[in-house]
């Protein structure tokens, strides 16, 4: 009985100075937190995925310095896809049926117009 009273006595103890600890560190770390929080809001970024009738197409729309085209010839023939962008030269690609590629646009803000499937690159 004596030892259960000790160790109940230590456990009560431990406690005490663990809570006297947490709520004496809780207005530093709150505020430590908030910050870190707010001094780094970070956007998603905007990804604009499409089809035609043997391309599907993704790239993302941040508005920076480039912007990158992903595509896939669903097909089994070759056919051609042709991007036009805002701000950069446009692009014309002979894709093989079944392929996959990707194409990167420089520029200031490039935004991409449209993107069509074409039978000839010419």
């Amino acid at each position: 009985m004596r030892i259960r009273g000790k160790v109940t006595l230590t456990v009560a103890a431990m406690a005490g100075s663990m809570f006297a600890y947490s709520t004496a560190a809780a207005p530093s770390f709150a505020v430590s937190n908030t910050a870190a929080v707010s001094a780094a809001p970070q956007q998603a970024l905007d990804v604009i995925r499409g089809k035609t009738r043997c391309f599907s197409y993704s790239y993302g729309d941040d508005g920076t310095t480039s912007v990158t085209v992903y595509f896939h010839n669903r097909c089994k023939h070759s056919r051609g896809i042709k991007i036009r962008v805002a701000q950069a030269k446009d692009a014309c690609i002979w894709v093989r049926g079944g392929d996959f590629d990707k194409k990167k646009f420089k520029g200031a803000r490039p935004t991409v117009q449209s993107i069509k499937e074409v039978s000839h690159c010419g």
